[in-house]
C-alpha cells in the first residue's frame, strides 16, 4: 500500500498485506518517521486511507529503500539533509554518496534529471549534485527547473563538470546557470568536502574541513583548466602516457608551459606551501590508471 508521510511528505510503498488482521509498525524511508497501522474497528476489513504519520520522527533499525532509485542511510547526526544525485552509474558518483553519507546526508542516486526532479519536489531536499550531460533533461535544465520554483529555494545545486570532454565548460558554470558550486571529476576528499561546508557550514568537523579563503579553490580550477587543455589538445599522447606509465616524460613541455602559466596567475602565498598544480596532474594520472585497471579485469563502477 501507498503511505504518504506526513512529517517530510514523501510517498513509500509499504509491504503490508490487506486486509490487516493486525497492528503494523511501517516507518518512511526518508526520515524514520514510523506509523502503526491498526484494522479498522468492527467487522469492516482496513483498506486505507492513508495514515496519519506522527510528527516525531523515531529511529528504525532496518531502513528499506525507495522504489525507483537507491538510498544511503547516514550515521547519527543532528538533523535531517536530504541529497539527490543524478549521474551515470560509476566509481565517482559512489564517491560522492559516500562522502555526502559520512557527514549527514540521506543520499538518492538517479540516472536522468525527471525523477531527480520528482524527488526534490516531494523531498524538499537542501542538496542536489547534478553532471551537466545527463541523458534527457541535462544538468543545467534541471538546475534552471529548481531555480524557478520559489518553493526550492533552499535547495543548493553543484553541477558535475566534464573536464576530459573537448566541450567541456570554459567558463565557471556557477555564473551561467545558476548553480551555487561547480566540480570536476577527479575533486579530492578534502576540497570536496569543503565545498560543501562552504554551502552548509553546520555540516562536518569544521577542525578537518576548515575552509579555505576563496583564492585557493581558483587556484585549483585554474590547474584543472591548464590540464583540460593538455589533455584536449594532445589526446593522443596522453592516452599512450596513462598506458606506458610515461605521461611525465611525454607530455613534459606542456606540463612545464602549463607550470608557468599557473605560477603567472596565481599569488605567491598561494603557490608557497602547496603543490596544487603537480597534485592536479598526479590525481588525474592516478584516475586514469585506476580506470584502466578496472577495464583489464573486468570490475564493473559501484
Amino acid at each position: 500500500m501507498e503511505i504518504t508521510c506526513k512529517h517530510c511528505t514523501s510517498k513509500f510503498r509499504a509491504a503490508v498485506q490487506l486486509p490487516l488482521t493486525k497492528a503494523v509498525r511501517v516507518a518512511c524511508p526518508l526520515c524514520n518517521t514510523q506509523v502503526v497501522l491498526k484494522p479498522a474497528t468492527g467487522d469492516a476489513p482496513f483498506h486505507g486511507p492513508t495514515p496519519t504519520v506522527p510528527s516525531t520522527p523515531a529511529p528504525v533499525p532496518r531502513p528499506v529503500a525507495l522504489a525507483g532509485h537507491s538510498l544511503l542511510r547516514p550515521a547519527r547526526h543532528p538533523g535531517r539533509r536530504v541529497a539527490g544525485i543524478a549521474d551515470e552509474p560509476r566509481p565517482f558518483r559512489a564517491f560522492l554518496g559516500d562522502q555526502l553519507r559520512k557527514i549527514g546526508f540521506e543520499v538518492a542516486f538517479f540516472e536522468t534529471g525527471e525523477p531527480l526532479l520528482e524527488f526534490v519536489h516531494r523531498t524538499r531536499a537542501q542538496l542536489v549534485i547534478v553532471n551537466v550531460y545527463l541523458k534527457g533533461k541535462l544538468g543545467v535544465d534541471v538546475t534552471d527547473a529548481i531555480r524557478a520554483d520559489p518553493t526550492l529555494h533552499q535547495t543548493r545545486v553543484i553541477l558535475i563538470g566534464a573536464l576530459f570532454r573537448a566541450n567541456r565548460f570554459r567558463a565557471n558554470p556557477t555564473n551561467l546557470y545558476g548553480a551555487d558550486e561547480y566540480i570536476e571529476e577527479q575533486i579530492p576528499e578534502r576540497e570536496f568536502r569543503q565545498i560543501v561546508r562552504r554551502l552548509f557550514p553546520e555540516v562536518g568537523d569544521a577542525a578537518e574541513t576548515a575552509l579555505e579563503p576563496r583564492e585557493y579553490d581558483a587556484a585549483r580550477r585554474l590547474a584543472r583548466l591548464i590540464l583540460s587543455d593538455i589533455i584536449i589538445y594532445h589526446t593522443e599522447i596522453v592516452e599512450r602516457g596513462i598506458r606506458e606509465d610515461n605521461f611525465f616524460d611525454l607530455l613534459k613541455t606542456e606540463i612545464e608551459d602549463g607550470r608557468a602559466y599557473f605560477e603567472s596567475r596565481v599569488p605567491s602565498h598561494v603557490r608557497h606551501g602547496t603543490s596544487i598544480y603537480q597534485d592536479t596532474l598526479q590525481q588525474f594520472v592516478q584516475m586514469k590508471r585506476e580506470e584502466l585497471d578496472r577495464l583489464r579485469t573486468g570490475t564493473e563502477p559501484s
